[in-house]
């Protein structure tokens, strides 16, 4: 078994059936967290790595599949770990981990539609960020949702930004606006501490958004802002166009997020700091 394993990866990487096999190139272990790449790949300067993980209305999760369909980025890796669930993605035949990497020309984005327990988490976003700077990412862009509570009646929403230099011009000449106070819990408070923490420049919107039912309106109004922050053209309307299906496909990940972040107090999110 051993002497196959070994005579399937010396292959030549070009040949289409290597691809068609889902060959590892290369892998490399980073903490707790095995990341598996389907062949060499570089991002052209300056590059970002987008990162999409369930959160509040699946607003993330839905833009950066989205985004992934659009723009036919390709699937270069994934990521698996003792610590997740024993989950694999089958796509186009093919078993994929279940946290899956995509890129082309200056964008890497890392998607996942499965909720993970706080312990995986944590260890998670800190090999995350080792990840990038080792593949020489340039900076950390977050896309998620922020609780609004009125927010069947609203119809423009806002999206604000957290940012790694605190007031970000780039992020307000797209539209966004500074969370001046607030508290953000969850997958992208963790991220963005573990980014700010080993110096790699990062920036996370947050779009007004339902908590607990996939908000496919709220993701299509934050990718118009990340696309012009990351340079991308991008038409949202093919997004809203399927909205009640995706609300539909998304119901059992909405149930499985909200699950796990109310183990971690999402619904705090909601208040504001006595001392800001």
């Amino acid at each position: 078994m051993i002497a196959l394993y070994v005579a399937i990866l010396n292959l030549n990487p070009r040949n289409p059936l290597v691809h068609r096999c889902s060959i590892v190139f290369r892998e490399e272990w980073l903490g707790n967290f095995r990341f598996i790449e389907y062949r060499d790949w570089s991002l052209e300067k300056p590059s970002s790595m987008l990162v999409a993980l369930p959160d509040t209305g699946l607003v993330g999760v839905i833009g950066a599949s989205y985004l992934i369909s659009k723009l036919g980025l390709e699937e270069i890796g994934g990521i698996d770990s003792p610590l997740l669930p024993p989950i694999a993605i089958v796509s186009k035949g093919l078993l994929r981990p279940p946290i899956r990497i995509f890129a082309s020309n200056r964008l890497a984005i890392v998607y996942t539609e499965v909720s993970l327990a706080v312990d995986a988490l944590s260890n998670l976003t800190a090999t995350l960020i080792d990840y990038a700077r080792l593949r020489g990412v340039d900076s950390i862009v977050g896309l998620t949702g922020i609780p609004k509570p009125n927010r069947l009646d609203v119809t423009e929403l806002t999206t604000y930004y957290v940012s790694s230099i605190g007031k970000n011009d780039a992020a307000e000449k797209c539209g966004a606006k500074m969370l001046e106070s607030g508290v953000i819990i969850g997958p992208f408070a963790v991220l963005m501490k573990d980014a700010i923490r080993k110096r790699l420049p990062s920036t996370l919107f947050l779009t007004e958004s339902f908590m607990e039912f996939p908000d496919p309106e709220a993701s299509a109004s934050g990718l118009k802002i990340i696309s012009r922050f990351l340079g991308i053209e991008i038409d949202v309307g093919g997004l809203l166009e399927q909205a009640e299906m995706i609300r539909f496909r998304a119901r059992d990940v909405m149930r499985s997020a909200t699950s796990n972040l109310s183990k971690i107090g999402k619904e705090l999110e909601y208040g504001i700091p006595l001392h800001t």
